[in-house]
């Protein structure tokens, strides 16, 4: 049973909002590309209107290079991406500008992802211009997007230098939500704030989110931020899915060594369970991340893990229904409780 097939069955009549297929995408071009592993290698899911998916992973997991080839910024070498029912894999950039109102995407850094020398009503009203919205009809879309995310509406006039990191990242989110999208990509949106404004955007996201039946694609590489704002989670480990279930369940009770490693890696707040967190995770056997090339056949997870035997070497495992989860691992009855 595939993540795919298993979200279907939980929501029958609805057509996804964001539906991806055995999507693969390989950098590069010729006989090298094709040797080469794939950054994203075969990865399958879908999001529901309203609902928010969190696919997590250390760095060179191929995460960003998913909402990326959703996005239409990379193409995918194999697999499909429909954008509610409709297959928008193929699309040229002036084909894509006709659906662009109902995909969107924040980026992670504020302070980049905004035009310095325009006012943030001139960056609000780009998208809308796309659309044929013009004149006092697109400012005043602007003003009340901005209102949206608690900002005044008045900000329209001032320029990104006049607001903190925080409030940048409310603006990148304004300007995302004032086309009125379907399907919006959160690429990192909190992961270059402080603690406190994290949680602020975060629940901004969510009332968001419940307010307009929104399905968000979070990317992140902390699964304690994914579990906040997700009810399902995609683990990624070299561009393949370790493991997809509700965010609560992989979270709590992960049925793949990876996601084990993943979730004890993760900062907590206590230095006592931090350091407990530590002694766990070498006792373990876990290794760490590029320590050693992972097999071309089985899972790439082998030369980490210290459940790995022959046959992980061999073949790679299928996704299969464990428990509450759906894991790729030959072991994952035998995978310790955090």
């Amino acid at each position: 049973m595939t993540a795919t097939a298993q979200t279907a069955s939980a929501v029958p009549s609805t057509v996804p909002a964001l539906e991806v297929k055995d999507l693969v995408v390989r950098y590069g071009r010729g006989r090298r590309a094709r040797k080469d592993v794939p950054a994203v290698d075969g990865v399958s899911f879908d999001i529901a209107p309203g609902e928010t998916l969190g696919v997590v992973g250390e760095s060179g997991s191929g995460k960003s290079t998913i909402g990326k080839a959703v996005l239409g910024l990379q193409a995918p070498s194999a697999g499909t991406v429909k954008l509610n029912g409709q297959d928008i894999t193929s699309l040229s950039l002036k084909q894509r500008s006709r659906v662009v109102a109902d995909l969107r995407v924040v980026f992670q850094d504020p302070y980049s992802s905004l035009n310095p020398s325009r006012t943030i009503g001139q960056t609000l009203v780009e998208p809308l211009r796309l659309m044929g919205i013009r004149g006092a009809d697109a400012l005043g879309r602007a003003r009340a997007g901005l209102e949206s995310v608690g900002l005044p509406g008045d900000a329209v006039d001032r320029y990104p230098s006049q607001f903190s990191g925080g409030q940048r990242q409310r603006v990148a989110i304004a300007r995302a939500l004032v086309c009125e999208p379907k399907v919006v990509v959160l690429d990192e949106p909190v992961s270059a704030l402080d603690l406190s404004t994290q949680a602020q955007v975060l629940n901004l996201l969510a009332d968001l989110r419940d307010q307009r039946g929104l399905a968000f694609l979070f990317i992140a590489h902390d699964l304690g931020v994914v579990r906040f704002l997700a009810q399902r989670t995609v683990v990624l480990y070299r561009g393949q899915v370790m493991e997809t279930g509700p965010v609560d369940a992989v979270s709590s009770a992960p049925r793949h060594p990876y996601t084990v490693a993943l979730t004890a890696a993760a900062p907590v707040p206590r230095p006592a369970e931090q350091a407990a967190r530590r002694q766990a995770r070498e006792a373990a056997g876990f290794g760490v991340a590029g320590a050693a090339q992972p097999s071309a056949t089985g899972c790439p997870f082998v030369p980490r893990c210290p459940l790995s035997t022959d046959l992980c070497a061999d073949q790679r495992p299928p996704l299969r229904l464990v428990d509450a989860n759906l894991a790729a691992c030959h072991h994952a009855e035998r995978v310790p409780a955090l």
